[in-house]
Parts: structure tokens; C-alpha cells; sequence
């Protein structure tokens, strides 16, 4: 998958988001919406979803974090199916956890999507800004 991109979108009256079409063309019909680092809301095709089960099923589960994380993770996923209008339902719970009322952010993140509050899309943002430059941020990785 290559989820890439930036859109602003709002969460209508029924807790619904219109997924932008770049990103639903990729998703196709049926996600999975999760509680994901940094307080947002991660939404993973089927194949995506594939992928974290099974790196998630090698997690060792005699670690307190690892199950805790388990837990946590899976309690709060929802299967969901995009609409033919392009819409998904948002859970009132994964919004709370996001802090997501109704303007959202939605970013593309390689392997899924993340709906971002735009408050703290903003702090983590302004925090990358301030604490390492995008070239600070990449020394650390393999590519």
C-alpha cells in the first residue's frame, strides 16, 4: 500500500468522514479503524490490517506492555465499510481517544490512514519543527 498525502475533511452529525477519493480508491471497501500512536485514529485496508495482525501475533505475550498494548489496540477496533458515498463511520469512542469533534486531518501513512484532531496535527508538527529537523529525523533510519 502507499497511503500518501494531507486532506482536511469534517465528521458529519452521524460520526461519518468522507474518506478523500485518493486514499478510498486504495483502501477499497471494508477497513478496520484502531486507536494508533500519538492519540489518532489509524484506518487499514484489509490487506494492511493482514500485515499489523500478524507482526502483533509474534509480539511475546509473556511482556505486561505487550498484552496491555494488545488489549488496548484491539478493544478499540471497529470493521467498518466505506459507503457508496464515500463515507466511513467514526466511533464516538475513537473520536474521544483522538480528541476529534469534527474538522479532521486526514494523512496518509504509507501502510494506512490516520485521522489526526487539527490541533494536534499541529502541536506534532510544530513539535517535529522545533526538535529535529526532517534531516535529524531521518539519520536514524535504514533506507
Amino acid at each position: 500500500m502507499d497511503f500518501t498525502g494531507e486532506f482536511r475533511h469534517s465528521i458529519d452529525a452521524k460520526g461519518r468522514l468522507i474518506v478523500p477519493s485518493s486514499l478510498r480508491e486504495r483502501l477499497g471497501t471494508n477497513v478496520r479503524l484502531s486507536r494508533w500512536l500519538d492519540n489518532c485514529i489509524a484506518v487499514w485496508s484489509d490487506e494492511g490490517w493482514g500485515r499489523i495482525v500478524a507482526q502483533l501475533q509474534e509480539q511475546e505475550r509473556s511482556k505486561a506492555n505487550a498484552r496491555r498494548f494488545l488489549r488496548q489496540f484491539t478493544s478499540s477496533t471497529s470493521h467498518e465499510e466505506i459507503d457508496k458515498q464515500g463515507r466511513v463511520s467514526v466511533s464516538q469512542k475513537l473520536r474521544d481517544v483522538a480528541g476529534i469533534d469534527k474538522d479532521t486531518v486526514v494523512i496518509g501513512a504509507l501502510d494506512h490512514v490516520e485521522l489526526w484532531d487539527p490541533r494536534r496535527w499541529a502541536e506534532h508538527e510544530a513539535d517535529t519543527a522545533d526538535g529535529e529537523s526532517f534531516d535529524d529525523l531521518a539519520s536514524g533510519l535504514n533506507f
